[in-house]
């Protein structure tokens, strides 16, 4: 396999892929706990740690008028919006200039509401960390390259020990050019990182970036459930609990190659968007 690190799963990496390929892929990632509205017990998105008191308990009329000036409200809109579609197909079908002008002026009051609705969007986010995604992601020059820094780090510290739980299988074929373009980028992710790659031949022909490359014996399509054979293709395998995730089918970067590791590793559905 050249020179690189093992850690201390290689010996469940090397003989996983029999038992791997009888259990297929786990296609299963745990949902990650969202606290926003119950950090006490972690009960997740949309619970409250203690249901909140009806409006009806606090204040019958108030919310007797609540509602009576909603479903005002929405009356309101639903007839606006009949009547400009109404006025829409008449101006298209009988194109005068006072049904062109009527239909003008009611789809410019429905702008001048479109656009009082995004003012009041972007205020609320503003005033909001929990509905403001540059929390997460910023998006100005000098704050994008610090959250840059610091994922690089964190990335290289994750992946410099990614062979203490986790192998990669390749899936490859002899006459690919895109697998010839591909493997050098993947042996030299794996020299880098001291990654433990299993080099599998769907063909049975060599690589020379993987020359100890075993040959398919159907578990290439057996992994696959039905998916179309597409290769180069790489697995991820944590060694420990013999889950596995499909990285790439096809050419990517080395960048892109370390970052879905990465993300596959250490982030939950929905942590990292």
């Amino acid at each position: 396999m050249g020179n690189h690190r093992c850690g201390p799963g290689r010996a469940l990496f090397i003989a996983s892929l029999a038992a791997l390929a009888a259990a297929g892929p786990n296609e299963a990632i745990g949902q990650g706990e969202d606290d926003r509205y119950c950090g006490s017990q972690n009960l997740g998105h949309w619970f409250y740690c203690h249901p909140p008191q009806d409006e009806a308990e606090r204040d019958p009329e108030a919310s007797d008028t609540a509602q009576t000036t909603r479903e005002a409200v929405l009356e309101s809109a639903e007839a606006f919006r009949q009547r400009l579609e109404e006025q829409r197909l008449l101006a298209v079908w009988a194109p005068t200039q006072e049904n062109v002008m009527t239909y003008q002026q009611m789809q410019w009051e429905a702008t001048v509401r479109a656009a009082t609705f995004s003012d009041q969007w972007r205020r609320n986010t503003w005033g909001n960390s929990q509905l403001d995604y540059t929390v997460q992601r910023p998006v100005a020059q000098y704050a994008r390259h610090e959250w840059l820094d610091q994922r690089g780090a964190e990335m290289t510290e994750a992946l410099a020990h990614m062979s203490d739980e986790y192998g990669l299988f390749y899936f490859y074929r002899s006459d690919c050019p895109f697998c010839q373009r591909f493997s050098p980028v993947l042996r030299a992710f794996a020299d880098h990182y001291g990654a433990e790659v299993r080099a599998i031949s769907v063909d049975g022909g060599p690589m020379p970036d993987f020359p100890g490359a075993r040959t398919d014996a159907g578990q290439f399509q057996q992994l696959l459930a039905g998916q179309p054979a597409v290769v180069p293709a790489v697995l991820l395998l944590n060694t420990q609990t013999n889950e596995a995730e499909w990285i790439t089918f096809g050419l990517i970067s080395g960048q892109d190659l370390a970052d879905r590791i990465f993300v596959t590793m250490t982030r939950e559905v929905g942590e990292d968007y």
